[in-house]
């Protein structure tokens, strides 16, 4: 950005290339505050964990300051001097406490469990041995349990984890200039800490880059908290690195670990002796994050399962689960592939590459916790208020989309039939992950590169100003704290959108044209157009509502005839409709909708949403009678209930006409403004939903394949598409994943499980390729074109 070489820009004119330094604007102070206090982020659900909510409030919230957790000097540690100050980093890491381990007994306490002893006996048994041997295990069978704590977890290295540490601490600050961490957070983790000191707490985290399985503890370490063990997928890492990783405190599942009846009682065992004496457990609610799509991996639904259990049977009396938000400028990821850093030799290159005079700066980093809830609450708030399953996404929304029910309310869909004690336990455990990782991505704080990248490809994709954007940021700042989330910035708007610029350098160009107006274009490249997609993925579960909105909206208008009249309206049993059809195709790991909430009230909320940012205002029939005339309706005697599910208007009780409420649209430059970027955020998902779709009609499939085998194809065709129009903001294999899993529950598919994954076969439904048109023809309705 500071070369002053010539280029020439799109529309021919020779203008230069220039650093957004000096341009005489006006310097005004962002403060990322509601009035005097910062918005509070990750609170637990209020109809699940109400008494978390009173019990584990952040009473210490007010300390607004921030503690860069990377910047050490003598002050941190208990001595003062020259030679102190020197060697800081050092005497800081030394002079902390070291981890706890378990007792030493610990294996003996798991090789005699009873459960452990009751699957030795039945495999003994199943292997035809004599009784007399089926009920004494023998030294071989008790090696085999050490051997498969083995591939669990290793004693801790004390002096090994603080040279990896104190290694950490040069990469952070050679990588990052800070690393945020609320001081009120920090406190609430205090107090709770006291309160309960013999209450295990859980770490259940996002995962946007592999520097998190270090970042987290190394936090905890550096405010006195105990240190968790880390649980780790094994599939992820080669034998060297993984007894490595053993010594500095993760914790592995064992091959094959859900498979073999001893390993997984062995895991079991494992994990209820590990929170019994009181140890911290970090767990990754994802693989890796991937944008737009949020999608709990297998070893987080496998932990959080033996927790439930371990609460469940009373081995544990209760566990507080604390989810925590990460989030980066740049991910590590950008200086190396990712994939790389599984081996020892790839990460001892990785951090050669970081440490070199050359590698540069990856910005801010922060780190938040949400507030902490009660895992023995939430399992009796479920328990009490669980019901039967409603209908299932195909009988739901797959009538509406084939035109054999033209609305969501004709008719009831059939609800699912009871379920099994298997099914209930699932449906519990994937609720309460679905909770923690919607708090752990609600209290990821946004940061300038994010914010920039989403104003940049969705709202100005042909260009845009400096000054445009510098007025820009105060708007949309506000609007994130109105909606519950934090920012990771704060300081004079110039200098935070001159940050933000030099963070995007690889994926955008600035240029000065004659009349000195700084313009900042986005470079055309697929690895730009990705890291801009990437980095604004951010914003949509901030505007996630509105955007659903939005684009229901978009499809109620198409369906007009023509759009010149001055004012449009619409009702509002056609907006909730259309939401309702938007709502019910999103797949969770993009909606993130709670099992707890119903998708009526959701629509409600939408609806509110849009009234509340402008969109839509509420009408009145002015040849209706008034709403608030109450000689229009007559008394009765008897007072007349509703289920909370009904949305319609409760003051039409005992009134032969039901006046129906209208709503109008907002029309000014604004407004459109603002419904553009809406419907823009919401286009990657929609489109990969469309081609897919697309590939469907066009592709077909004979006969079965293996599901990993599909998403391949239709990544590759999504990339072809990507290439043609240039769109690779939709070109994501995890988007593609996602697609298919919603095809899956749509009946589009249907899935077999195999042993190494499973089996798609085409319904007979879709057989017909008339059948996908109107698939197709059902989600374009809602894509906004450019």
């Amino acid at each position: 950005m500071t070369s002053d070489e010539s280029t020439n820009p799109p529309n021919g004119k020779t203008i230069s290339r220039i650093c957004p330094i000096g341009l005489g604007l006006k310097i005004e102070t962002i403060h990322p505050f509601q009035g005097q206090y910062r918005p509070y982020v990750g609170q637990p659900c209020q109809s699940c964990n109400p008494k978390s909510m009173e019990n584990f409030f952040y009473k210490r919230h007010t300390q607004m300051g921030f503690h860069n957790a990377i910047r050490i000097t003598e002050e941190d540690s208990r001595y003062r001097g020259w030679l102190v100050r020197r060697l800081c980093h050092v005497v800081f890491i030394w002079g902390k406490r070291s981890d706890q381990d378990l007792s030493v007994e610990w294996s003996e306490k798991i090789w005699k469990h009873p459960r452990i002893q009751s699957t030795l006996k039945k495999e003994n048994e199943s292997n035809d041995k004599p009784m007399a041997i089926a009920n004494s295990p023998s030294n071989e069978d008790y090696k085999e349990v050490l051997r498969i704590l083995g591939h669990i977890q290793k004693s801790l290295s004390p002096s090994l984890i603080r040279i990896t540490r104190w290694i950490l601490v040069k990469l952070l600050n050679r990588l990052y200039i800070n690393l945020q961490l609320h001081h009120g957070q920090v406190a609430t983790l205090r107090e709770v800490t006291a309160a309960c000191p013999k209450t295990p707490l859980v770490f259940l985290s996002a995962h946007p880059s592999w520097l998190d399985f270090f970042l987290v503890p190394f936090i905890l370490f550096s405010q006195n908290l105990r240190v968790p063990r880390i649980a780790w997928d094994s599939a992820d890492c080669s034998p060297l690195l993984r007894w490595l990783l053993q010594k500095l405190g993760v914790v592995f599942i064992p091959p094959n670990g859900s498979s073999k009846p001893l390993s997984r009682a062995v895991l079991s065992v494992y994990a209820e002796t590990l929170l019994t004496e009181g140890q911290n457990l970090l767990v990754f609610l994802e693989s890796t994050s991937s944008p737009g799509c949020h999608r709990v991996s297998p070893a987080a639904q496998e932990w959080a399962g033996m927790m439930m259990s371990a609460v469940q049977s009373g081995a544990v009396q209760d566990i507080l689960i604390i989810p925590v938000g990460i989030s980066y400028d740049t991910r590590p990821e950008s200086l190396s592939s990712g994939r790389e850093l599984v081996s020892f030799l790839g990460l001892w290159r990785y951090l050669t590459s970081a440490f070199c005079p050359w590698s540069s700066f990856l910005g801010c980093a922060r780190v938040d916790f949400a507030q902490p809830f009660s895992l023995q609450e939430y399992i009796s708030s479920y328990t009490w208020k669980h019901s039967a399953p409603g209908p299932c996404l195909r009988d739901a929304l797959l009538p509406r989309i084939l035109g054999t029910r033209h609305s969501m309310f004709d008719e009831t869909a059939p609800d699912r039939g009871p379920e099994t004690p298997d099914e209930t336990q699932k449906a519990l455990v994937d609720g309460f992950l679905l909770h923690s990782l919607r708090a752990a991505v609600s209290c990821s704080a946004l940061m300038p590169s994010h914010i920039i990248s989403a104003l940049l490809l969705h709202k100005y994709r042909a260009g845009v100003s400096v000054s445009t954007l510098h007025s820009e940021l105060p708007s949309i700042m506000e609007e994130i704290l109105l909606h519950g989330f934090d920012v990771g910035f704060s300081g004079r708007r110039w200098d935070v959108l001159r940050h933000g610029l030099h963070i995007l350098r690889r994926s955008t160009v600035l240029y000065r044209s004659p009349s000195h107006d700084v313009y900042v274009l986005c470079r055309e490249s697929p690895d730009s157009i990705r890291e801009l997609a990437r980095k604004s993925s951010s914003l949509l579960p901030v505007f996630l509502y509105e955007a659903i909105g939005a684009c229901a909206l978009h499809a109620l208008l198409a369906q007009l005839p023509s759009l010149c009249v001055a004012d449009i309206y619409f009702t509002q049993d056609e907006i909730t409709e259309m939401v309702m059809c938007l709502c019910s195709l999103l797949h969770k790991d993009i909606s993130l909708q709670p099992p707890c909430q119903n998708v009526y009230l959701l629509c409600q909320d939408i609806l509110d949403k849009l009234v509340h940012c402008g969109l839509l205002s509420m009408y009145e029939d002015p040849t209706a009678p008034p709403a608030c005339d109450t000689g229009r309706r007559r008394f009765i005697d008897q007072l007349m209930w509703r289920e909370i599910d009904d949305l319609s208007d409760s003051d039409s009780d005992g009134i032969g006409e039901i006046t129906k409420r209208h709503y109008k649209l907002g029309r000014t430059g604004r407004h459109a403004d603002f419904f553009t970027f809406l419907c823009h955020l919401m286009n990657p998902v929609l489109k990969t939903y469309e081609r897919a779709a697309v590939f469907l009609q066009e592709d077909g499939m004979s006969g079965h394949e293996m599901e990993t085998d599909y998403v391949h194809r239709l990544h590759q065709y999504l990339l072809q598409r990507a290439r043609e129009d240039h769109s690779y903001e939709g070109a994501e294999r995890s988007l593609a994943a996602c697609a298919v899993r919603t095809f899956i529950d749509l009946g589009v598919f249907e899935s077999s499980p195999r042993r190494h994954g499973s089996v798609l076969r085409l319904s007979e439904t879709f057989l017909l390729k008339e059948n996908c048109k109107k698939l197709t023809s059902f989600i374009q309705q809602f894509i906004y074109r450019r």
